[in-house]
């Protein structure tokens, strides 16, 4: 990724989420390894909005004004408006407004939804005082379904007014039609409905129930009250079940996840994906988007990420990978992968354009139009605009540094040298027009022959110089681009010599001391390499000390020099690189001269 974002460079985004119900710890914990694992600088935050709507409404807030950047959630819940924006949808939009980048989870509704126009024809006789029926088509006032064993709930709504949204509005009116949904058996006897009078209130109805066998069911959908033929919708929101015919308005993507400032991440298992060798396929369960609301196809999802990744927390999913780490799935999984790479993306704006950063509208078409694109061109309601892709994003607005994967040489038998020109052919990524390869401190042109690969003919040389691949910064800040590792077309390394010089004591008025220098290469005596002083270009080596013979007493430095540092010289340039020299001062020590004095002896005749 260019300039590395989340590695060099802490993320000044904060990211936070909301997490539903039981599992808020888990699930949190789960989501939040996921964003620290593809953006490790960015800050956490948690807040739960499992309690209500309107606490997760706040919640939404007050997360943007704690200065999270980026918000991730992956909550559904199923009295929040199908046709028109709750709550939860209107905070989404307000915060997105004011610059957040709000990231929601599509849901895992995969296509188990039913949605039309009401159509009223005349019940069956066991459902005379019900109002009228829906025709699901032919006059036909049931719907076959295929019930597999598990714990099940079924939510209706239809397109009317939704008391809990309006009375916050202030133009509180409510539900003016009353519709019931029933679950019967195939003979059209009823099994369960759990209707209530909607009159006044909100529009929807909820069935949950256990299923304890596999079994054959209907559906009946009736009005029982009102006149008006609105449009209606059920999804099964949990249990695994089978709508068999009338497949109409398939649709799952509903609440926040519809909000038009959201931006919607469906599910792709990872080991569907281009680095696996597969073309990325959305997964079945993740829910579908073609909902109209308030007059809008809001064009969910809008796009999609991964899941089944590794994780800490043990949902009991399946141990796809075999390496007895819980896999995370769902489009829970999937979101905080897409929240987190907006993580990146925002940074590397941030660093590359003077602080500015990414609105939510930005983000979503930056996202959108780098994505991998899955079905048919464009928007489809299964995978939006297709899998996200955090390099390609990148590229829309900055210069990454070329990556070196392999190298060869074309048409060349031998060891390439002086007065051997050769052919490179370089294999990476990030390679475009304006590359460049710089050799031995020169540039020579290159022959970009694809993004994943260049030629370059190399003239022959000395030693064995670096060879790098550079890329021009595009932005006006001029710290995106840059040059990638170096490569060397001769197999052996470079070596580390050390030249260290002796040290000394002396008194002082002493003579200097004779000096002399170890020499090493990477830690070994010269003398146990085969390697001559001559071959590393050491046979002028001089040395000096601001110390005389008269210096006063104390400690002076020994330094060492030689001619083979000054890389104008070409020979000294062609065995930089093969050796890093490093010289080592040694130390001379001056200390006091002992002097004695001593009288004469005398004598002397008295007078």
């Amino acid at each position: 990724m260019p300039g590395k974002p989340g590695s060099a460079y802490p993320i000044p985004v904060k990211v936070s989420a909301e997490y539903p119900y039981g599992r808020a710890t888990d699930e949190g914990r789960a989501m939040l390894q996921i964003v620290h694992d593809v953006a490790p600088g960015a800050a956490l935050y948690f807040r739960s909005g499992f309690i209500s709507a309107g606490n997760m409404a706040d919640g939404i807030r007050v997360l943007r004004d704690s200065g999270c950047n980026v918000i991730v959630d992956d909550i559904s819940y199923i009295t929040e408006p199908f046709f028109t924006d709750g709550v939860i949808a209107k905070a989404v939009d307000e915060v997105t407004t004011s610059g957040v980048n709000y990231f929601t989870s599509a849901g895992n509704f995969g296509v188990k939804s039913y949605e039309a126009v009401f159509n009223p024809i005349a019940p069956p006789a066991k459902y005379a005082g019900s109002g009228s029926a829906h025709d699901f088509g032919g006059g036909n006032f049931y719907q076959s379904i295929t019930l597999t064993k598990g714990t099940y709930t079924i939510a209706m709504q239809w397109e009317d007014d939704f008391y809990s949204v309006s009375g916050i509005d202030g133009v509180a009116t409510g539900a003016k039609n009353d519709f019931d949904i029933y679950l019967v058996t195939a003979s059209g006897d009823s099994l369960f409905g759990f209707n209530r009078n909607n009159i006044g209130g909100d529009p929807f109805e909820i069935m949950p129930f256990v299923v304890e066998a596999t079994v054959g069911a209907q559906v009946i959908i009736t009005r029982k009250r009102g006149t008006d033929n609105v449009r209606f919708k059920y999804i099964i929101f949990r249990g695994d079940g089978t709508i068999n015919q009338n497949s109409l308005g398939t649709g799952t993507v509903v609440g926040q996840a519809n909000a038009a400032g959201a931006i919607t991440v469906g599910a792709v298992l990872y080991t569907n994906t281009p680095p696996f060798g597969k073309a990325p396929t959305v997964a079945s369960f993740s829910s579908r988007g073609g909902i109209i609301v308030d007059g809008n196809n809001r064009n969910k999802p809008d796009i999609t990420a991964p899941n089944g990744v590794n994780t800490t927390v043990d949902f009991r999913g399946v141990d796809i990978d075999n390496d007895l780490i819980p896999n995370f799935f769902g489009t829970s999984a999937a979101a905080p992968h897409a929240a987190a790479v907006g993580a990146l993306l925002m940074e590397a704006k941030k660093r590359y354009f003077n602080g500015e950063s990414f609105t939510g509208p930005q983000m979503k078409t930056v996202l959108q139009s780098s994505a991998i694109d899955m079905g048919a061109p464009g928007y489809d309601d299964s995978t939006g605009y297709g899998f996200i892709q955090a390099d390609s994003a990148l590229l829309t607005f900055s210069q990454p540094f070329p990556l070196i994967d392999s190298f060869h040489l074309l048409n060349f038998s031998g060891t390439p040298g002086l007065n051997q020109p050769v052919t490179v052919v370089i294999d990476g990524q990030y390679f475009g027009n304006n590359t460049a390869v710089i050799f031995q401190y020169d540039t020579i042109p290159a022959v970009i022959t694809s993004p994943t690969q260049l030629t370059v003919t190399v003239p022959g040389f000395l030693g064995n110089p670096p060879l790098a691949i550079y890329n021009p910064p595009i932005t006006n800040s001029g710290l995106d681009g840059g040059v990638g590792d170096s490569i060397y077309l001769l197999s052996s390394p470079i070596s580390n010599v050390k030249v260290t010089v002796n040290n000394a004591v002396k008194r002082f008025g002493e003579a200097i001391p004779a000096y002399s220098a170890d020499v090493t290469i990477n830690g070994m005596p010269l003398a146990q390499t085969g390697i001559t002083l001559s071959d590393l270009g050491l046979t002028d080596i001089t040395y000096s000390s601001l110390a005389t013979s008269l210096s006063n007493i104390g400690l002076y430095s020994r330094k060492a020099s030689s001619a083979v540092t000054d890389l104008s010289n070409p020979n000294s340039l062609a065995l930089s690189a093969l050796y890093n020299y490093q010289f080592v001062d040694g130390l001379l020590t001056i200390n006091r001269m002992p002097v004695t004095i001593t009288p004469r002896d005398t004598s002397y005749v008295y007078g």
